[in-house]
């Protein structure tokens, strides 16, 4: 993935949602809202902390374990991105997430000590790592393709105690069930990706180009889409990346 610069030659783009998400969770670090996060199963019993299912991956409340999580988004979430495109990413990135917080939170309901109470985005980057096996078209590497979140599920214990254990490894579970198709009833079909994907694009654009760009006959006021919001909106990354 490769954006035009202003003299012509290429220069690379940085994908969306993982920076996006890298940013985020270095802000909370810096503002301490990690505690706040912490997905603690007694205080779900209030409805307005059941957002912790989702968010608790956000926080963090040891450095190495924010380091790692930092470390491993361009290293995994951007290739991942790209690969599976912003919107497929975003979605099996939240999906994951939830199903992991939803097993630690069982396990710890069933009297299963360090199966929750702590936070980190560890459990989705295993998830994820596992769950790539249900895309047809994922890259095949140097390594098979069970093995990397095994060797990651044993080695992140050694480098931070955040998430625990047992919740990095609910995050694999989570993403082991993903590759089987467990979750496949809640993905969004292809249809409804390109449409917002669309979206999004012709509404960025119109945005940007609103002051220059014509009206269509019969529509007056309203800012021209711009061509690229059809011609590519299946691939938004190469969509964008293209614009001058």
């Amino acid at each position: 993935m490769h954006a035009r610069g202003p003299h012509g030659p290429l220069s690379p783009a940085l994908p969306l949602a993982s920076s996006v998400l890298m940013l985020l969770m270095s802000s909370l670090w810096l503002v301490g809202a990690g505690p706040s996060l912490v997905l603690a199963p007694e205080l779900l019993l209030d409805p307005w902390q059941v957002h912790r299912l989702l968010t608790h991956v956000l926080g963090h409340t040891a450095l190495p374990g924010l380091l790692l999580s930092l470390l491993l988004l361009p290293t995994l979430g951007w290739q991942q991105e790209c690969h599976l495109g912003t919107l497929r990413f975003l979605h099996a990135s939240a999906l994951l997430a939830l199903a992991s917080g939803l097993l630690a939170v069982l396990l710890a309901g069933l009297g299963v000590s360090g199966a929750a109470g702590s936070c980190g985005y560890m459990p989705v980057h295993l998830a994820m790592l596992a769950g790539e096996g249900h895309h047809p078209r994922r890259p095949r590497g140097a390594l098979p393709p069970w093995l990397p979140p095994w060797l990651l599920l044993v080695l992140t214990p050694l480098l931070s105690s955040e998430p625990p254990f047992l919740q990095l490894l609910c995050g694999l579970l989570a993403g082991l069930a993903y590759a089987a198709g467990a979750f496949r009833w809640l993905e969004p079909s292809e249809r409804r990706l390109q449409a917002l994907q669309e979206g999004v694009l012709c509404g960025t654009l119109a945005g940007v180009l609103a002051p220059e760009a014509p009206s269509h006959p019969g529509q007056p006021g309203g800012a021209a889409c711009h061509p690229s919001c059809r011609t590519e909106a299946s691939h938004p990354w190469t969509a964008l990346c293209s614009l001058p």
